[in-house]
């Protein structure tokens, strides 16, 4: 079992021995797993996986039993297993996710709730502890009332959309049914859909940059930031990203051949996954439209609803959890979204469709503070040079990272990844194959170094 886990990751942890002078120092993973999707802790293992083992197994069971007890509240649902490995016993504490939540860890008076991010239990900021506490109350951000009257706001653009739509007004019974309003005040959920939202952190950015990165404002082709009810945001940055991008055509037997940048109705699932399911309890960030010349990238605030870390790629339906069910509720009946959890799936194949190539297109990346997805360029080609009589390529992520390099022979590895939203590890990847290839030189050490361009690429 231990032999099968590489490392310590969001869903279990290792400790070598069980720190009863310093609880904190597990304890608080105890809370981070309760008040996130679960996880494991393994007492006699390693930092690297190793079993160590544990003496007086009955002791040890007793003393954690009672410090969760002690320390944690509410109490979590725990199980205790005793476990051997070649001769060596240690124990294995599952904790189950809470459905009571926030899960405090409890001393000298405080009360701190964590989360897991990655492989480290952190203190949860304002925004995190807000869920957490609607969650246990079976609440959700846009099911909450608000002080602000119905009678104070217009819903003309939400009305035209629905006769538009269904064919059908509008009315005030709808408001209510619907979960926007009390017959008096409005719900979360009704202030982002009127007509003049004052809920401030609900905008969309959205930049389009001349180039792959966004290393420098003289990069910014054009801009916009839009605000306005939910449904005003989605047309806007539509209305954007129709301008930013282009469709090339040719003609083929006599016909007009038409070959957009981006099937629009993945980018346009894509820009409604972000409204509906994004963490408005979070100030200060907002989503974000980022077209790049050869992808686009939208990132809103707030990870996967269920806690869990997305695939890189997903071409299947998944299991859908709604962080805001009454605006996605509203959405569908405009038939804007479904509910089989088959947006994202739609997004990839949609797009890997234009492509027609075989290959994947469309990437994710969440963690539980944003949830990030890039779509590929379809018409984004690498130039090709020939280089002692060989005709050599790039694909788009190794030219980008060749072109930073190029604009800053100082880079780190860190700053191409976050400027190219790739992993590090894919920067490392690329740096070691473009230096094989004779193409760059490492410089120096790792940390004063620079690289060093020797063939040069169009």
């Amino acid at each position: 079992m231990i032999n099968e886990m590489i490392a310590e990751c969001s869903d279990y942890d290792f400790k070598e021995i069980l720190e009863v002078k310093r609880p904190q120092s597990w304890l608080k993973t105890v809370s981070a797993f309760a008040n996130g999707t679960g996880g494991t802790l393994f007492f006699g293992v390693d930092d690297t996986g190793a079993v160590v083992g544990l003496d007086d197994i009955k002791s040890h069971i007793g003393k954690i039993t009672d410090m969760i007890q002690a320390k944690i509240e509410p109490n979590p649902v725990f199980h205790i297993i005793p476990c051997k490995e070649n001769n060596l016993t240690f124990l294995k504490v599952d904790i189950l996710s809470g459905q009571f939540t926030p899960y405090y860890y409890y001393s000298d008076g405080n009360r701190i709730a964590y989360y897991r991010l990655g492989d480290e239990s952190i203190q949860a900021p304002s925004y995190i502890l807000n869920e957490l506490i609607l969650r246990g109350s079976g609440q959700t951000y846009d099911s909450v009332l608000t002080q602000e009257l119905s009678s104070d706001y217009s819903f003309s653009y939400l009305k035209s959309k629905y006769l538009n739509t269904v064919n059908l007004r509008f009315n005030s019974e709808d408001f209510v049914s619907f979960g926007l309003s009390d017959g008096k005040n409005l719900s979360r959920a009704g202030l982002l859909l009127a007509d003049t939202n004052r809920v401030r952190q609900s905008r969309i950015f959205c930049t389009r940059w001349n180039g792959v990165d966004k290393l420098s404002e003289e990069t910014v082709i054009n801009d916009a930031e839009i605000s306005g009810c939910l449904l005003i945001q989605l047309d806007r940055a539509i209305d954007f990203f129709k301008a930013n991008t282009n469709i090339k055509w040719h003609k083929e037997r006599g016909e007009t051949v038409y070959n957009p940048d981006y099937d629009e109705g993945a980018v346009k699932e894509a820009l409604v996954n972000a409204i509906i399911h994004r963490d408005y309890n979070v100030l200060g960030a907002e989503v974000v439209l980022n077209i790049y010349d050869d992808r686009l990238e939208i990132t809103s605030p707030g990870g996967m609803c269920s806690g869990k870390e997305i695939p890189s790629v997903v071409d299947k339906v998944m299991e859908s959890k709604r962080r805001n069910p009454i605006i996605a509720d509203l959405f569908h009946r405009l038939h804007l979204m479904n509910r089989r959890g088959s947006g994202l799936a739609n997004i990839t194949n949609r797009t890997n469709k234009l492509f027609d190539d075989g290959n994947n297109h469309v990437f994710y990346r969440s963690d539980n503070e944003f949830f990030v997805v890039k779509i590929e360029n379809a018409n984004y080609s690498v130039n090709v040079e020939t280089i002692n009589d060989r005709n050599e390529t790039l694909n788009r992520n190794e030219a980008a990272v060749l072109k930073l390099i190029k604009k800053n022979s100082f880079i780190t590895q860190n700053e191409m990844a976050n400027a190219l939203s790739l992993s590090r590890s894919t920067v490392i990847r690329i740096t070691n194959k473009l230096t094989r290839n004779g193409i760059i030189q490492r410089v120096g050490a790792n940390k004063n170094g620079y690289w060093k361009v020797i063939r040069m690429y169009l």
